[in-house]
């Protein structure tokens, strides 16, 4: 599948190759009977590529201690195989006159092979699979497919590039495969091939991805190129960031540590390799810089989820060599020349680690850890406090104040770093405590709502919204009790529509549904602050008065009937009229329990609808002896 589409995407002549000097040149190298001279006469031909062949030569690539002016000189010194490598690698780094995918970044494709092939040259001692130049040269073209896809489908590579933003390698060249039939891999390898490589560097470069190595039969050898390869690319994802963080040193040592490499032997070829990264981007015009950190740093680098660091200094020399190695560090740093400033940057910009020295006008060092300290504003603050004196008792004052932690000047690097990543492990503990509380306090939260909709939803009636007949007479209950204990009054109100069934049975029951809902709605509002009404049945209602008299609950009862009967319901384009009878009952002192009054007020009821409906009467309680 991958040589058809190579060949494919090779017949439209776009692919990034060596130009026909270099070809011709690296096709001499191959043959043994090649004389010198004629291979001088070659790459004489090109003075562009005479020139920078010569610099390489002289760089510290190759590694010769004396300068070599003549290429004759320089074929026989470094020898065929390695010659060959250096012109395949600086021809195809010549501008390319394609015009290729806009979103492909170019310069940071160069700067990043540059990167992974100095950092495998440095590698190939330790892991024995190949000569230092040929580790190189295969390292420097590892990823050359995809600069031949970009130059070849510049659109598609442009939405490729949009739509995967973030994905991983694997799952970028799964992409690739779906959208040309090959992915930059296996293009890389059939172009390597191409130009005679050996076949163990190109299956290197084909399987350098692959998973499980294990399903993929390669011996021994080819592993070791692809694990070269691996940790080659490792450290050049860290040379070409713009900003590197402790989460990008710790991955590389990761890397190397996963592939069973020496901490001595990966933290040398690290160092080794970006300085010659770096020394070699003039030789092939590659943008590089000299400020990434080693990996002995990673301990004190800053992380990648940093925040802002104040640092507070009067002594504007002092302030910037503390500026000065943090920012070196990684840290992005605000700065104030005085505690006032400080206070004022943070509670407005709420930065959480600071640095302060301890004596300055206006407000000095320990006055700003007070302020802090005292404010309910700002939260929680990690102060480091610099100072000349070492005294206990004075030091003391320091953390009396509300110092986290302090620094004697003149300071040293590491230990300013050190003490720096001690309060920030600080600060995110406090943060994940803070996130654990806030967590905790949701979790109450949405319980408290849990229960109290389980508990609405067990004391109300679900159609019409009122409290239902348990809580009716859970209340009943507890509102006779009270009038016993205090000796006071307490009424009761039993309602009915009038001729509900006759409603359901004409209209049917979305319309009695209407009725009972309207019903309800009414009597909640007609009701006072003191009274309350539930829903104890079909279309029975009860309203409890508690502190009123017979007298009360009457002129109430009477209220909620004129209310409803004043009620116009409208249901399918007409409008219906309700009423209700009501029977009313006061505790008297004959009677035994709620429910004995609960009975005298559905006798009332009764009463009340024998009498005509749409009426309230009042309930007496029959003695037994009467009866």
């Amino acid at each position: 599948m991958g040589s058809t589409a190579f060949e494919e995407i090779k017949r439209a002549g776009r692919l990034p190759s060596p130009k026909a000097v270099a070809l011709e040149l690296m096709r001499l190298l191959d043959e043994e009977s090649t004389p010198i001279s004629q291979i001088t006469a070659t790459v004489e031909t090109d003075p562009v590529l005479s020139s920078r062949l010569l610099k390489l030569v002289n760089s510290p690539l190759v590694g010769i201690s004396r300068t070599i002016a003549s290429l004759a000189m320089a074929v026989n010194l470094i020898g065929r195989p390695a010659v060959r490598n250096l012109v395949l690698g600086m021809s195809l780094m010549e501008p390319q006159k394609h015009i290729g995918a806009a979103k492909f970044n170019y310069q940071e494709y160069w700067s990043k092979s540059l990167a992974r092939a100095v950092s495998a040259r440095h590698l190939a001692k330790f892991f024995g699979a190949c000569a230092a130049d040929e580790a190189f040269t295969t390292a420097l073209v590892s990823r050359i497919g995809s600069l031949g896809l970009a130059f070849t489908h510049p659109k598609e590579y442009d939405e490729i590039l949009t739509k995967t933003g973030e994905s991983t390698v694997t799952e970028f060249l799964v992409v690739e495969r779906d959208a040309f039939g090959i992915d930059q891999n296996e293009l890389s390898a059939e172009m390597m091939a191409e130009w005679h490589l050996a076949d163990i560097f190109c299956d290197a470069v084909r399987f350098q991805n692959a998973i499980d190595l294990t399903k993929v039969e390669i011996d021994d050898r080819s592993k070791r190129l692809i694990a070269q390869l691996r940790l080659a690319n490792a450290f050049a994802e860290v040379f070409v960031r713009q900003d590197v963080f402790r989460e990008d040193l710790a991955e590389a040592i990761e890397t190397g540590s996963s592939l069973n490499v020496p901490t001595e032997v990966l933290t040398e070829a690290f160092d080794l390799a970006k300085k010659e990264w770096h020394e070699l981007g003039s030789v092939f015009s590659v943008k590089t810089t000299n400020k990434v950190p080693s990996l002995l740093d990673a301990h004190s680098r800053a992380p990648r989820n940093q925040k802002p660091i104040l640092v507070v200094d009067d002594d504007p020399v002092s302030l910037k060599l503390l500026v000065d190695a943090l920012t070196e560090a990684g840290y992005q740093v605000q700065t104030a020349v005085n505690g006032f400033e400080a206070f004022k940057a943070i509670r407005n910009d709420g930065y959480q680690m600071v640095l302060t020295d301890w004596n300055m006008p206006k407000m000095d060092g320990l006055q700003l850890c007070g302020a802090l300290r005292n404010s309910e504003v700002v939260g929680f603050v990690y102060v480091i406090v610099l100072t000349s004196c070492t005294d206990n008792e004075v030091l003391s004052k320091a953390f009396d104040a509300g110092a986290d932690d302090f620094l004697v000047k003149p300071w040293k690097k590491i230990e300013l770093l050190a003490r720096l990543k001690a309060g920030i492990r600080t600060l995110s503990l406090e943060r994940t405590l803070a996130a654990e509380q806030r967590a905790a306090h949701k979790s109450n939260a949405e319980l408290a709502a849990l229960n109290e909709k389980l508990q609405r939803m067990a004391t109300t009636d679900e159609l019409t919204g009122l409290y239902n007949r348990r809580e009716a007479m859970s209340r009943l209950t507890e509102y006779w009790e009270m009038a016993q204990r205090r000796n006071q009054a307490l009424s009761c109100i039993a309602l009915d529509i009038d001729h509900f069934k006759r409603c359901n049975d004409t209209y049917g029951h979305d319309a009695g549904d209407i009725v009972l809902r309207e019903t309800a709605r009414v009597l909640r509002r007609g009701v006072r602050a003191s009274e309350s009404v539930f829903r104890i049945g079909g279309e029975e209602f009860l309203v409890l008065c508690p502190g009123a008299t017979v007298d009360m609950a009457r002129q109430a009862a009477e209220r909620l009937r004129a209310m409803i009967e004043a009620n116009q319901i409208e249901h399918n384009n007409k409008i219906h009229k309700v009423t209700i009878s009501g029977g009313i009952a006061e505790i008297q002192p004959d009677m035994n329990n709620s429910d004995e009054l609960l009975k005298v007020a559905d006798q009332a009821l009764y009463d009340a609808k024998a009498a005509g409906r749409n009426r309230v009467m009042v309930g007496r309680l029959i003695p037994v002896s009467s009866v």
